[in-house]
């Protein structure tokens, strides 16, 4: 920002507070696909080199599309349009560098500082979280597979629930009888 001359107004720091959630995104995909390797077995480095380069291209494809919605801001004329030039190029640089940093150096701490999980004797938190999440996925996993199924009963209770919901916001339903006025839905 100071580079390209441009203060750090209320915009600017929005502009930075949004692009910390993408920057931090951009890493933990990288992060997860590694650690999610190595899990498999494989060596540290190459858990790097295989993780990166299966999700780099989703990482790019992701960050580039993030840079691409802001860029009809930076077509914007008059002061509302300098105003949102600055918050434009200011999120889209952020993201540029998170996409550097998350193809580049994230993988290569990946590769010094990780190390496998499995084989490693956990604590009591962690061993209850882990049956309490094996619980909520069996259970997600029969839905799914119900819903799938019977995918006509699940469209039909879709479409009637839309239904419903739009007639409990029709205008005759908007009668609030406990304090007899109307209210919005």
């Amino acid at each position: 920002m100071w580079a390209v001359g441009y203060s750090l107004d209320n915009l600017s720091l929005m502009a930075l507070t949004i692009s910390t959630g993408f920057v931090v995104d951009d890493a933990i995909v990288v992060l997860e696909n590694v650690t999610r390797r190595l899990e498999k077995g494989q060596t540290r480095l190459q858990a790097a080199i295989d993780g990166t380069r299966e999700i780099g291209f989703t990482v790019l494809a992701m960050s580039l599309s993030l840079i691409a919605v802001f860029i009809p801001l930076l077509f914007m004329g008059g002061l509302v349009g300098r105003l949102f030039r600055e918050f434009a190029v200011t999120l889209s640089v952020a993201v540029a560098v998170s996409l550097v940093i998350s193809l580049t150096v994230t993988p290569v701490l990946c590769a010094r500082l990780l190390s496998s999980e499995s084989g490693r004797a956990h604590g009591w938190l962690y061993q209850w979280s882990e049956r309490l999440f094996e619980r909520i996925l069996r259970a997600y996993d029969l839905t799914l597979g119900w819903a799938l199924r019977w995918w006509t009963l699940t469209l039909v209770l879709l479409l009637s629930t839309i239904a419903l919901s739009g007639v409990a916001c029709s205008p005759w339903c908007r009668k609030d009888f406990s304090h007899s006025r109307t209210t919005d839905c």
